[in-house]
């Protein structure tokens, strides 16, 4: 796979007040740490133990880092902290301070890689589909934003502020994503999470087993068509 460099176009912390979500868990958004006496993005990966995943060098992950931790000190932080890269590149920064308040830090043309310390001579890339199928197991970190299929059918996100909560909808339903959900998990509601590189997640339980939520691995379903997909804010 051929991977264009990535670029960073950093703005002012603006705040947000359109689509946040994450799922909770350290492992499942973006963490900008104090590494080598700087902060730097990383990813945290639960595999065979807990590890931290540096970007690798480059313009693009030194723009992002000093944009979210101007973010960060702009809310009333120490610079550090999570952050959220959707798929439309938009970095969102949440206050530490739990008031809620989310600011975009700038926008990721591309893709950052990681290192991968299990596997030292061997980079994450969070948009490496190649040879997968729906179904297939995933076995790079789950990191994304959170959607959900109805038990209806329909695709649907859930947006939460101060103000409480409603679900909003694409402008049409992608009946193919839809359908390669539904191929992995027949019934019910799902919950799924789309990357920062446009492709589609979920979890499920192991060897079709009923286990608890913890236990359940992430597996590849597809990813999103830009144009049955939610509108860029």
């Amino acid at each position: 796979m051929t991977v264009v460099a990535a670029q960073f176009d950093e703005c002012r912390p603006t705040v947000w007040g359109g689509r946040y979500a994450r799922i909770p868990g350290d492992c499942t958004v973006f963490h900008l740490q104090h590494i080598g006496g700087r902060l730097w993005p990383v990813i945290l990966w639960e595999a065979d133990g807990r590890a931290t995943c540096k970007a690798v060098e480059c313009e693009a992950a030194a723009g992002l880092g000093e944009s979210v931790a101007r973010a960060k000190r702009f809310a009333g932080g120490h610079g550090s902290g999570s952050f959220v890269i959707n798929e439309f590149g938009q970095v969102l920064v949440p206050a530490s301070d739990g008031s809620g308040r989310r600011y975009l830090a700038g926008r990721l043309i591309g893709r950052l890689q990681f290192e991968n310390p299990f596997c030292p001579d061997e980079l994450i890339d969070l948009g490496d589909d190649d040879c997968l199928q729906p179904g297939d197991p995933w076995k790079l970190p789950y990191v994304g934003v959170p959607y959900n299929l109805h038990r209806a059918g329909k695709i649907y996100f859930y947006k939460q502020d101060e103000s409480g909560g409603c679900t909003t909808f694409p402008p049409r339903q992608d009946e193919s994503l839809i359908q390669a959900i539904r191929s992995i998990r027949p019934t019910g509601a799902v919950r799924f999470i789309v990357n920062h590189a446009g492709l589609v997640l979920t979890k499920c339980p192991p060897e079709g087993r009923s286990t608890s939520e913890d236990s359940w691995q992430p597996v590849y379903i597809g990813s999103i068509t830009p144009n049955l997909w939610f509108e860029k804010e």
